[in-house]
């Protein structure tokens, strides 16, 4: 069942994003791949409690912000240094204190934190009116 809804709920990101204006207006500026877009939109989802439209549109968002900012492999570089922080040991310390590492993952997480304050803000407010 789990396996279905994650079957379905990555059919409607892929179909959300390619008939999204912003993922349109993004492609000629600074654009990820689309696999890349949803894995991060399903992991977003899962941290914000599971499928759902609002979730899936306020992710969608985070992660059209984050390509209006960062390119692609400035991206994937940060990414690492955030999932590989907690590795333990030495060779987990680059990934902890390196200046690269701070300054990659200051800036990725200040980014991400402003897309979803605006992404789910504007949701919020949408859902009230």
């Amino acid at each position: 069942m789990m396996k279905a809804v994650k079957t379905v709920s990555s059919l409607f990101v892929l179909a959300l994003l390619a008939l999204s204006p912003q993922a349109n207006a993004n492609a000629n500026a600074n654009d990820f791949p689309t696999l890349e877009r949803v894995k991060f939109v399903q992991e977003c989802m899962a941290l914000k409690g599971g499928p759902s439209y609002v979730n899936m549109y306020g992710c969608s968002c985070v992660i059209d912000k984050i390509s209006e900012q960062l390119t692609f492999d400035d991206y994937v570089h940060a990414d690492a240094f955030l999932r590989l922080r907690n590795m333990r040991g030495e060779r987990g310390g680059y990934f902890r204190s390196s200046k690269d590492s701070r300054t990659a993952r200051g800036e990725l997480l200040t980014i991400r934190n402003d897309a979803e304050q605006l992404c789910f803000s504007a949701q919020q407010i949408t859902r009230t009116q």
